[in-house]
């Protein structure tokens, strides 16, 4: 025969019994996380894509800068001597570039101030330039002579 009270003392629930704060999470504490969830992801992605408009930013100034020395070395090598302003689109650095050269006289004329100004060329339209340079350029056919600095007044060397 069996015995009823083994028989039922063996096949009792296991489980402890949960109260009603011990069940798990509700949807609306579900809801509440992912929206959270989703703000932060917002955020961090907007954070990463201006860090990386910013870095394209540094990246077109400096390869600007390297292209603006370049053409300084150009005219330094060449002994170009500057009567007029120029512009040319040269391709360098993996780009297109407009390069534009502005010659202005200088406190004698056998020097000239020559403002290089590069600016990216993007889908075969210049853009704003990124950066410029000035750079003072000699002509090896003028003497340079001696200078009457004593009209000059201190802003910017005009009388």
């Amino acid at each position: 025969m069996i015995d009823n009270n083994k028989a039922e003392h063996t096949y009792t629930n296991l489980k402890p019994a949960l109260s009603k704060y011990e069940r798990g999470f509700t949807l609306i504490e579900v809801m509440v996380a992912l929206a959270i969830l989703a703000v932060v992801a917002v955020a961090a992605s907007r954070a990463s894509s201006a860090y990386l408009s910013s870095v394209d930013v540094l990246r077109t100034r400096t390869l600007a800068q390297f292209v603006a020395q370049n053409a300084a070395a150009d005219l330094r090598i060449q002994d170009t001597w500057l009567t007029a302003n120029k512009t040319q689109t040269i391709n360098t650095q993996g780009r297109d570039w407009q390069v534009t050269m502005t010659a202005t006289d200088a406190i004698t004329p056998a020097l000239k101030q020559v403002n290089i100004a590069v600016a990216p060329i993007i889908d075969g339209q210049a853009r704003s330039a990124v950066t410029d340079i000035n750079v003072m350029l000699s002509n090896a056919e003028q003497e340079v002579g001696s200078l009457d600095l004593s009209g000059l007044t201190p802003d910017r060397g005009n009388p």
